[in-house]
């Protein structure tokens, strides 16, 4: 067996009700907090109650900053990190999908230099931060376990992670918050899940622990496919699909993410596609980019009791909403601006050129 390195710090509990149940994990972290959410999915959902609730049990004194938008960008966390300098924050609380999560760990950075400029978040990965608690109310990033922040550049007109690896200390993880989310919604951020666990598993950074991990993760996800296809989920569902979308949040920590990811941010950036979905338009293709009878490919399609890559793509487009259109022109421009990140494209397993990945925009948008 292959030597290889793991490394789990988020102390994270999971349950219904786990936020107030375990209010004590609190105590040690700071002495004021910033909440950090979007504009009012943490307060219909509950989460944001649960939070206040947990903090003033404690009297731990804390501050509100619900301003982050899907795709957050520097402009806003820049904000942010002011408003907790001033109000002498010295923790954040990230409530929400992985935007508010993401969001909080760069605030962190920023909050910890306030000396410094924005570019520290891409230049200097050495950068303290302040401590992080991540709560999600979406089944799908996995940031709540992993120490990536992907942050929108609008003058590249793309999304870029941090070079910070920021960690929560603590993670909550209540399948409760997703009760009441809308079908697109779940269904969009499932994929993100599965889009995790995929390319975590087929990774040529892949090893023995982080590979059981998916294969964990991809049996929870096979359970909940009837719902996603069904667009009708109970709360075993939810349970499950919290539990897959962690299980491929700790994947990826070890192995990073890989193509589909690196085109898909393109995708968002350029037609609003949602990020789950984004990679979800191009997973089919990926997955035939590797050479026919590859093992790990069969492997990983029999975890979700599929026998080939057209099963894998049914499922895909039963799950999502797909009806945007698109050029030759626009994929030929996707294209090149994926070369530039030649890192993402290393995790291919194989040798990828920049024929093979306009071949998976084409296959996947044109056809």
């Amino acid at each position: 067996m292959d030597k290889f390195k793991f490394f789990m710090p988020a102390n994270t509990f999971f349950g219904r009700g786990c936020v107030l149940a375990n209010k004590e994990g609190f105590l040690s972290l700071g002495s004021k907090a910033m909440l950090v959410t979007g504009r009012t999915s943490a307060k219909k959902n509950g989460a944001q109650k649960d939070v206040t609730e947990a903090l003033d049990a404690l009297s731990i004194p804390w501050i509100l900053f619900d301003e982050i938008g899907e795709n957050p960008d520097i402009e806003t966390v820049e904000r942010a990190a002011k408003l907790a300098v001033s109000e002498k924050v010295d923790f954040m609380i990230g409530i929400g999908g992985g935007s508010p999560m993401d969001a909080a760990k760069a605030i962190a950075v920023l909050a910890a230099n306030p000396e410094k400029s924005s570019d520290i978040l891409f230049t200097e990965p050495n950068a303290k931060a302040m401590t992080v608690v991540a709560i999600p109310t979406t089944a799908g990033t996995g940031s709540e376990v992993t120490q990536y922040s992907i942050m929108t550049l609008h003058e590249k007109r793309t999304k870029r992670g941090i070079v910070q690896q920021v960690f929560a200390e603590v993670s909550f993880l209540d399948p409760k918050y997703m009760d009441d989310l809308s079908a697109e919604i779940t269904n969009n951020t499932a994929v993100d899940a599965l889009s995790h666990l995929i390319e975590s598993y087929l990774s040529a950074n892949s090893n023995f622990m982080s590979e059981k991990i998916v294969e964990l993760g991809l049996s929870l996800f096979k359970d909940c496919m009837p719902a996603l296809k069904a667009r009708s989920y109970t709360e075993e569902v939810r349970d499950k699909l919290m539990l897959a979308s962690a299980f491929g949040g700790v994947a990826i920590a070890q192995t990073s993410t890989s193509i589909p990811h690196c085109l898909g941010y393109f995708l968002t950036y350029e037609k609003g596609i949602p990020h789950g979905r984004a990679n979800g338009l191009v997973t089919q293709a990926y997955l035939e980019l590797f050479p026919k009878g590859d093992k790990k490919v069969g492997q990983l399609l029999q975890c979700l009791g599929m026998k080939n890559t057209e099963e894998m793509g049914v499922l895909l487009n039963q799950v999502l909403n797909t009806s945007e259109t698109f050029t030759v022109e626009e994929i030929s421009y996707y294209t090149d601006r994926a070369m530039e990140n030649p890192q993402k494209i290393a995790t291919f397993p194989y040798q990828a050129e920049k024929a093979d990945i306009f071949k998976i925009y084409e296959k996947s948008l044109l056809s």
